[in-house]
């Protein structure tokens, strides 16, 4: 559905405010479709479609009944029912009032210059003529039937005959296929030798055949059946019932109205028993109260025709409006005559919209599916094939902001010519540009438009019935460039890779102006890479290995403008599980330094932070930490009870520690030193003595901490000497804790401060 403002003002201070929800469509033949939302402090949303016409022979409105007066259709099967002969459809709407029963309209119908239905009485009606000008007024047919010098009133044209009326109905094959009557009656079936059944217009008719018989009859094609009930007038039944077959009789249809000629010139017409809304400027009176939706038909001063409805009984969407409210909305429109039409769940309106050959029902019907009616006012659209484009659909930008030398392509994806027929293709149109400041852009004629230089680039699509500018920015360097990774879709500003590692990446680059993206081609970006760490080709493909750089930077051009992007190594973590943890430097800088090394599961080292460490690992530590060649103490004796629970790996660093005096064992009771208890987790107070006597400093301090009295006797002076060195400076409380276990993460913390110490 193809929407533009069209120049029709659309107000309506009956309604509400009008809301940012209405748009308007010009639908060709002379139509423009306008559905407007408003709201109103009183009713809350309402919601109105109507079409208005102005009077043209490339579309005329007409009145559809279907294949025949007796049933009901929806305005689909309507649509449908013109389709299907050669009737193309362009917009309609629900029209008389009819009966629920038998889908019969309650008033005139004049199709095609032919009265296709007639009542007995007087009512309000629309006539069209075949320039599709209009006029409303009131109708009235006197229909008479003559024979020799005796005239009897025909009250119904295609009528429902029922048992009991006293008038005589004319049923043709119009009606359908037979007469529905279901009582005992008198049936006259003639053949029309000459003339039409029109206005102002009479008829020769020769009987066929007449008799009584209970029930219906089938209607003849071409033929004309007078039906009545025996028991009605007396002077009907009498000249009828002596009618012989071979017997002429003549039919004549005259008007009686204000204006009588204009029915003449109607080649449709339909009345209804709704009321007249507005009569020459003045508006109606008498209405009945009460909400609905609502549907009418209007001439304005310049005899424009309006097809209007309004949805209704339906809260948040649409909540439908009096007859005097309609009336009000019709004048407020332009009309200076209307009349009300079948409103409630039969209002509908639809249309076929430029670019599309379906008929599309736009307003939503109360009853929540479409209602079978009678009839239907449609514009039947009469514009043949042209092969000039009219409505056009283009695969173009969203984006018409363009780095300079991008190529941007018009495609046409679906044409349709004036007269609202598909085209297989786009002809009839010239492409040109207009270009501005130090733009240099060219469109050749299949809508491909080359962008160059700085400024803007103005595409023109002209053709007899179509105009269409794009408006192209173009800028020969962008303000700023961004990397892309194309795998992820992320921004990059910077690029790095693990330690011995080797990387592809497929890179992007992105111009932008103001923060908005311009559309570029690959080819307009340079790649180039300052360092041996990295290479890069014109597709933007980075290749990164670890040659023992440290670093090398990308370099991206577009234009005079150039975006670096470092490249980095990124060193590898030597344990799986101290990403995040507090020790997580120290640890790396001692297992770079040979002093700790990892638990191996599964071929991934752990370290275990904040495991607790046993004797001997701290032993073994504390001889890395010293660089101690412990092999030469391979010789050495060990006197610990225990020595043979020592784990082979760590048997030389125990005779080391131990030669050197670091580490002296426990004792039993009586004070003699007789084992090392090798696996046992270490104290704190026990890793102090081991790291106190390897310190090389005399200096002491005071401890003044809070569990000070805790800190056994044998430990205190090396507590002493290592917080005169900085190395123990206790918890956030100022306690040592000098009792609980050593974490593997604090005894890589106390040695990196000790061998601190020792450097400094």
């Amino acid at each position: 559905m193809i929407v533009f403002s069209t120049g029709i003002t659309a107000f309506a201070d009956v309604l509400g405010t009008l809301s940012d929800g209405s748009w308007q469509t010009d639908m060709g033949g002379g139509a423009v479709y306008i559905h407007n939302e408003y709201y109103s402090s009183s009713v809350g949303k309402q919601t109105e479609n109507y079409v208005e016409y102005t009077p043209n022979t490339d579309a005329v409105p007409i009145v559809v009944n279907g294949a025949s007066v007796y049933g009901k259709r929806t305005i689909k099967s309507a649509e449908q029912y013109m389709q299907n002969n050669g009737l193309r459809p362009l917009i309609g709407i629900n029209a008389d009032y009819f009966s629920y029963k038998t889908g019969i309209p309650m008033g005139y119908t004049i199709i095609n210059g032919r009265i296709y239905s007639k009542e007995s009485g007087i009512q309000d009606a629309i006539g069209f003529r075949s320039d599709g000008t209009a006029f409303i007024d009131k109708i009235g047919i006197n229909t008479s039937l003559t024979h020799n010098d005796t005239k009897i009133s025909v009250q119904y044209i295609n009528k429902w005959a029922q048992d009991g009326l006293p008038g005589v109905y004319l049923l043709t094959d119009d009606f359908s296929s037979s007469t529905k009557t279901g009582f005992n009656a008198l049936y006259v079936i003639c053949t029309p030798l000459s003339g039409e059944l029109k206005i102002n217009s009479s008829m020769e008719l020769r009987v066929d055949d007449v008799y009584i018989k209970n029930g219906e009859i089938k209607i003849p094609g071409g033929k004309y059946v007078f039906v009545m009930d025996p028991d009605g007038n007396a002077d009907c039944f009498d000249m009828l019932s002596r009618l012989a077959p071979g017997d002429t009789v003549k039919l004549a249809n005259s008007v009686y109205g204000t204006e009588r000629y204009k029915w003449s010139e109607a080649q449709y017409a339909t009345s209804s028993i709704g009321g007249r809304l507005i009569n020459n400027g003045k508006l109606g009176s008498g209405f009945e109260a009460g909400a609905a939706p609502r549907t009418a038909v209007g001439v304005k001063s310049d005899g424009n025709v309006i097809f209007y409805t309004i949805d209704g009984r339906q809260s948040g969407y649409s909540y439908g409006c009096r007859i005097e409210t309609l009336a009000k909305r019709m004048q407020e429109i332009g009309c200076v005559d209307a009349i009300n039409l079948d409103g409630g769940g039969s209002t509908a309106i639809g249309g076929i919209f430029p670019g599309s050959s379906l008929f599309e029902v736009t307003n939503s019907p109360s009853d929540g599916a479409l209602r079978s009616c009678a009839n239907y006012l449609f514009l039947r659209d009469l514009r043949e094939k042209t092969g000039d484009p009219w409505y056009i659909e283009w695969d173009a930008p969203t984006n018409y902001n363009y780095l300079s030398g991008t190529t941007a392509t018009l495609k046409a994806t679906k044409v349709y010519d004036s007269g609202n027929y598909k085209m297989d293709k786009l002809t009839g149109v010239e492409f040109s540009v207009e270009n501005t400041d130090a733009a240099s852009s060219t469109v050749d004629d299949d809508g491909n438009v080359k962008l160059y230089g700085t400024g803007q680039s103005i595409v023109s699509v002209i053709g007899n019935s179509y105009k269409k500018w794009f408006t192209f920015q173009v800028y020969e360097s962008p303000s700023e460039i961004r990397v892309f990774d194309e795998t992820t879709g992320r921004e990059t500003d910077a690029i790095s890779i693990k330690e011995g590692e080797m990387k592809n990446i497929d890179l992007e680059a992105g111009a932008f102006v103001n923060n908005v993206r311009l559309q570029s081609e690959p080819d307009l970006f340079k790649w180039d890479v300052t360092g041996t760490l990295a290479k890069i080709d014109q597709n933007g493909v980075l290749t990164i290995y670890d040659d023992g750089s440290e670093s090398a930077t990308l370099h991206v051009t577009a234009g005079s403008t150039t975006r670096d992007i470092p490249i980095s190594v990124t060193p590898v973590d030597t344990f799986a599980d101290i990403e995040g943890h507090w020790s997580h430097d120290i640890v790396e800088l001692m297992a770079d330094d040979g002093i700790i090394n990892g638990i191996d599961r599964d071929g991934m080292l752990f370290f275990e932070p904040d495991g607790n460490i046993t004797r001997i690992q701290f032993a073994a530590i504390m001889a890395k930490a010293l660089d101690i060649s412990v092999d030469d103490y391979s010789g050495a004796l060990l006197e610990f009870t225990d020595s043979d629970a020592i784990q082979p790996w760590a048997v030389n660093y125990v005779k080391a520690m131990a030669s050197l005096g670091y580490i002296s064992g426990k004792s039993d009771d009586n004070g003699v030193t007789v084992y090392l208890d090798p696996e046992s987790n270490i104290t704190r107070a026990e890793a102090f003595t081991i790291m106190g006597r390897a310190y090389n400093s005399a200096a002491t301090a005071e401890l003044n901490y809070t569990d000070s009295a805790d800190i056994p006797v044998w430990a205190r002076d090396a507590f002493s000497r290592l917080a005169a060195g900085g190395i123990l400076t206790g918890f956030n409380d100022n306690s040592v804790q000098p009792g609980a276990y050593t974490t593997r993460a604090q005894a890589a913390a106390l040695i990196n401060k000790f061998l601190s110490a020792k450097r400094d």
